[in-house]
């Protein structure tokens, strides 16, 4: 499926710009991957929307040559996983299988012969959220709630990964009473919630969030409860990290039932939070910045 370039914050290429080296930038998800090329002076050339396939290694490769019209001159990725800042390998992928383990980086640079910068993809959205969102803070913390949950953080410019790459796994923050705080704030433990306080529609998770507006008691309490623990998680990266603005993204972190809800439970903290202007197009949007800078992430 294709959308089209006129939706982007960048300037769409005439037929004159299509040639010549190009950027490619790729957001690799459980279920979908978006990918943005750009020329060599930032002017989008074209973007693709696709299921995600099992062979993700032979569909990224062909979504490269696909858009990269001229010579591709980098490359950038962003995956649902950890990401070793000195082997490169991916880790943590659970809705990606056929990642884990996989030095991605390395395997494409060597099958493209040019610069490969692989990140969480978390921690992508949080780039083009600096670079792009125009929040005045020198650290972003960008939160992604949808089918799981995850934080990036940029801090003056800089990717801040850890040490093994796994920098804001707060889905592995233990919950009092057992489990993790992904257990609670994902679309799982939404859906969980919803059946527990009487719901037996079939909803999805945004027509769940719609009744939850208009007062439907089990949608209702679900959404609150989501909302609870998501707030939860912001508070523990607020204490810890203290940035100067926490951004929400993802399916259902940037959805307006979540959002309003959520100030039920921050009280003064929510003047730091607030909506992607990027939308889910954020990771893609900050694989796209990794691609025309790798030499400053590499």
């Amino acid at each position: 499926m294709r959308r089209s370039i006129n939706s982007f914050p960048w300037k769409v290429a005439s037929v004159q710009q299509l040639t010549g080296s190009c950027f490619i930038g790729i957001d690799v998800g459980g279920t979908k991957v978006r990918a943005i090329g750009l020329n060599s002076c930032g002017v989008a050339i074209g973007d693709l929307t696709e299921p995600t396939q099992k062979d993700i290694l032979s569909q990224v490769s062909r979504i490269v040559n696909e858009l990269g019209r001229g010579v591709v001159a980098g490359i950038g990725i962003g995956v649902p996983g950890a990401v070793n800042p000195t082997t490169g390998v991916v880790t943590k992928v659970p809705n990606v299988p056929s990642l884990e383990g996989v030095a991605l980086r390395d395997v494409l640079s060597v099958r493209f012969g040019v610069p490969v910068v692989v990140e969480n993809d978390v921690i992508t959205a949080a780039l083009a959220e600096q670079r792009m969102g125009q929040h005045e803070a020198e650290m972003i913390a960008v939160i992604a709630a949808g089918t799981g949950i995850g934080l990036g953080i940029v801090y003056r410019g800089e990717l801040l990964r850890g040490a093994h790459g796994a920098a804001g796994e707060i889905a592995e923050l233990p919950m009092e009473g057992g489990g993790v705080l992904e257990d609670r704030v994902s679309i799982a433990g939404l859906m969980a919630s919803y059946r527990a306080a009487g719901g037996q529609q079939q909803l999805s998770p945004l027509e769940l969030l719609q009744q939850a507006q208009v007062g439907v008691p089990a949608a209702k309490i679900a959404t609150d409860r989501y909302t609870y623990w998501l707030a939860h998680g912001i508070r523990t990266v607020i204490a810890t990290i203290d940035p100067g603005r926490v951004v929400l993204t993802g399916g259902l972190g940037s959805a307006p039932a979540v959002h309003t809800a959520l100030h039920n439970h921050l009280d003064h903290l929510a003047d730091l939070v607030t909506v992607s202007v990027l939308g889910a197009d954020s990771p893609a949007h900050g694989a796209t910045l990794l691609a025309q800078h790798t030499g400053e992430f590499q």
